[in-house]
């Protein structure tokens, strides 16, 4: 699809660390230099450099050559002769490059923005690496963008910091970096980024006699969508619960709606990476129970509401048991073990109007927010509306 691409700063750190792709991308080699002594870290030359990348079609190994070109060209200003050779598949390789989702630490870095991450090296280490050093990149940014980060990282390889930006600009702390344009989350089978997904459940206003029941209907609704909610969901998908709200990427309450309506309502939090408005993936919300339900229902409404918060649009694309609008509808949907369920007679399906946004919240975080269901029964007109496009960092 066509996106609009935008420019936003990120940060191109030092450190040790990096996770790696399984993936193997990139074909081709760089002519083997004279093997030479070289005053470097491994005490050898050539250098040699894998790449472990996904196999996205993109030219990662032309990418990581003109890296290692742009230092050979400035031999004179490193701390040793940048004797690197690209071999893509390497089975030894001495340093691997490596093109990552995301990185989440680098040293003593542990911002969420870091486009790369590599050790600096200069030559006085004692002892040579037993290990391949890691250069990790991360992925979804076009190839300018990609190729800045391996300069700056291979200038740290080769004994640069951030104070040599000013003669090489490619060091700089910070880089203006370009986004590839993404699938937005509607055209993603799996829309919701993480696989574990942190949970903080607030009881506090349902009576201490009930709380072992919702806890109970909870649980249920959770267990479902871990095993794999009839094929909808994937299988691999886990919840954990934690004490701490600040840290949950779902949070779940309880509280009176007040205005006529029951059931459940959501507000689906998500990121856009590449700027065009769109949600790039979905990655938590709120769900808030009516204090009203029956507690026996709760773990049908909580089920329905996670079903749009992970994933559905419309009530179509929801796991079976909450496509209908009677809980009692689906005999497969038991609840909680040895509970009884009556026939539910649905009122006439009303929507109330979406929320807007609070203009006081987080200007990072992007909230789409639903209509009310009424009592015991998703509105066949529900939708999650569109409340002004903000990006979670």
């Amino acid at each position: 699809m066509d996106a609009a691409l935008g420019t936003q700063s990120a940060d191109a750190s030092d450190g040790d660390d990096g996770a790696v792709s399984a993936a193997v991308g990139g074909t081709g080699s760089s002519a083997m230099p004279e093997t030479r002594p070289a005053d470097n870290p491994w005490g050898r030359a050539p250098v040699v450099v894998g790449i472990d990348a996904p196999a996205d079609g993109r030219d990662y190994a032309s990418l990581v050559e003109s890296a290692v070109d742009h230092w050979r060209a400035n031999a004179s200003a490193v701390a040793y002769d940048p004797a690197f050779v690209v071999v893509p598949n390497a089975s030894e390789p001495d340093v691997t490059v490596s093109v990552v989702e995301r990185i989440d630490a680098c040293g003593d870095y542990d911002g969420a923005d870091a486009v790369g991450c590599a050790p600096l090296l200069d030559g006085d280490e004692p002892t040579a690496p037993t290990e391949p050093v890691s250069v990790v990149v991360a992925a979804g940014y076009d190839d300018r963008t990609t190729e800045t980060v391996l300069r700056h990282e291979f200038g740290h390889l080769l004994g640069l910091t951030h104070d040599d930006a000013d003669a090489f600009p490619a060091l700089s702390e910070r880089i203006e970096t370009t986004r590839l344009p993404e699938p937005d989350a509607a055209e993603r089978e799996s829309p919701f980024r993480e696989q574990s997904v942190a949970v903080h459940v607030d009881l506090s206003n349902v009576s201490a006699d009930e709380r072992a029941t919702y806890e109970a209907e909870i649980d249920h609704a959770l267990s479902y969508y871990e095993s794999g909610a009839d094929g909808v969901a994937p299988a691999n998908r886990s919840f954990e619960r934690v004490s701490d709200p600040e840290v949950a990427d779902v949070t779940l309450s309880v509280s009176a709606f007040g205005d006529g309506d029951s059931g459940v309502r959501w507000r689906r939090t998500g990121v856009d990476v590449d700027d065009d408005a769109a949600l790039e993936w979905y990655t938590g919300g709120d769900l808030v129970v009516d204090a009203d339900l029956d507690p026996s229902l709760v773990d049908w409404y909580v089920g329905a509401g996670l079903g749009y918060l992970l994933a559905a649009d419309e009530r179509a694309d929801l796991p079976p048991p909450f496509r209908d609008g009677d809980p009692a509808d689906d005999p497969a949907w038991r609840g909680v073990a040895g509970e009884r369920r009556s026939t539910v007679t649905p009122p006439r399906a009303t929507t109330s109007p979406a929320a807007t946004a609070n203009e006081n919240e987080n200007e990072n975080e992007n909230e789409n927010e639903n209509a009310t269901t009424p009592a015991r029964v998703p509105s066949e007109n529900a939708r999650i509306s569109t409340a002004g496009a903000r990006v979670v960092p």
